[in-house]
């Protein structure tokens, strides 16, 4: 019997997906490329790759996911479908029946899978076992799709023997080493497990003034203008930023017509005292009321002349945005901006509470820059606080604080960066294994 049309174009299929099948160098990228490409030699809805080796089994490629979910329910019980068929060694292709699997998987068959199961074992010709190919649709497998799918069989065992053992050569040669190198090998890492070494954490940290001078609002009221720019050096009494005094000149205009009319109501009285007892009875209070207009003036003029701030010393000014202050609502007390000495910083750390470990004062730090990362600054630990707090990162953190060496370059203010902090010296089994250690006491609870 001759080929049909289509048994011809299916092996012509075959010819061009052998040779993009030589191009796959991974499992995984094989594994894609089969459940997905084979649809050119035989239609399917389902398309899965279930690669096996003596320690390892797992559905490596789902036709139209690009990963298998291996929490989804799907994932699940078809991994256990694809191991029950797998363990019946087939050799050739075969269409999966009710009779061949068991009762708990068939419960749930229809639910993930159409009726008509085709199962393609890929066994190489020393009998080593790679797994297999799942085919699942609606219609009946035919007798030649079961030969085109036998030779296209051949081709994939081929390709997957050749990746797997491509992939285990590595470990071919350190299988072959003599016992007693072994033994060596286990003395030695058993030794360099108890070296010590001094134990160390990362913490976020920023480069702050040390001892900065905080420019507070003398009273309440609205920001008016900046006289000065971020980051720049200021003098001793330098005006940095002036308060609108639209409403205090209006109230200094409202006490100072209530004092002139004190004033008059106070003459008019003087005048006719001489001949009304009443006038001369209201002059102390009158005298009284001229007296508190005075002392209102005089309050109101006070603060006119505390709407202009001055620098009480010589440093930089430090604002984070000049630009949004001005016209901002300020109240008595709030913090404008800060000023500090140029060779005057400190380092502050944020230490999460799962790094936070035993550090002795004056611990060793170096800083570690974002702008430069290659450059190691050093410091001395001044104190970690005990009590966790919210970091600007939004994590609950101790704050900590380190002095730079005095004789050493310190870094500019407001530079970021990654400090590493020393404690005390442990084996290297323990810096090693801390973490993994205190995660297993929480997660069982000893």
């Amino acid at each position: 019997m001759e080929p049909t049309n289509k048994n011809k174009l299916a092996a012509a299929d075959i010819l061009l997906l052998q040779q993009q099948l030589r191009t796959k160098t991974t499992l995984t990228e094989l594994g894609y490329f089969l459940v997905n490409d084979s649809q050119k030699i035989t239609p399917y809805q389902i398309g899965v790759f279930y690669h096996s080796s003596r320690h390892y089994q797992a559905l490596s490629a789902i036709s139209g996911l690009p990963m298998p979910v291996k929490e989804a329910p799907f994932y699940i019980w078809l991994k256990k479908f694809c191991k029950e068929i797998n363990q019946k060694n087939h050799s050739t292709p075969i269409v999966i029946s009710a009779d061949m699997l068991s009762a708990s998987l068939l419960e749930q068959w229809q639910e993930f899978l159409p009726d008509e199961v085709l199962w393609l074992p890929l066994v190489a010709a020393d009998g080593e076992n790679f797994g297999g190919l799942l085919f699942a649709r609606n219609d009946k497998w035919k007798t030649d799709e079961l030969g085109i799918l036998q030779y296209w069989q051949g081709a994939i065992v081929h390709s997957v023997a050749l990746i797997s053992h491509k992939k285990h050569s590595i470990f071919t040669g350190i299988k072959l080493l003599e016992t007693w190198v072994w033994l060596s090998l286990t003395v030695v890492l058993t030794v360099i497990l108890f070296v010590p070494i001094s134990i160390s954490v990362l913490a976020q940290a920023e480069v702050v003034p040390k001892n900065p001078r905080v420019i507070r609002a003398p009273l309440e009221g609205v920001i008016a203008e900046i006289l000065v720019k971020p980051n720049k050096i200021v003098k001793k009494d330098q005006l940095l930023l002036t308060l609108d005094d639209t409403n205090l000149k209006s109230r200094l205009d409202v006490v100072v017509q209530e004092l002139e009319i004190a004033k008059a109501e106070y003459r008019r009285a003087e005048q006719i005292s001489v001949i009304d007892r009443k006038a001369s009875a209201e002059m102390p209070m009158l005298a009284a009321r001229i007296e508190q207009k005075n002392t209102d003036v005089a309050y109101v003029n006070s603060l006119l002349k505390r709407i202009n701030i001055h620098a009480d010393m010589e440093g930089i000014a430090i604002i984070n945005d000049a630009y949004e202050l001005e016209g901002k609502p300020v109240k008595l007390g709030e913090k404008l901006l800060t000023i500090a000495k140029s060779n005057q910083a400190e380092l502050e750390m944020w230490l999460a509470v799962g790094d936070s470990i035993e550090l002795e004062q004056l611990a060793e730090i170096e800083l570690f820059l974002n702008v430069s990362p290659e450059t190691a600054y050093q410091a001395k630990l001044r104190y970690v606080n005990f009590q966790a707090e919210m970091s600007p990162e939004g994590v609950f953190a101790f704050r900590a604080r380190a002095d730079f060496f005095q004789d050493k370059q310190i870094p500019r203010i407001g530079l970021r960066g990654t400090a590493k902090i020393y404690g005390y010296k442990v084996p290297l089994y323990y810096y090693l294994f801390r973490r993994p250690y205190a995660a297993v006491r929480q997660w069982i609870g000893i």
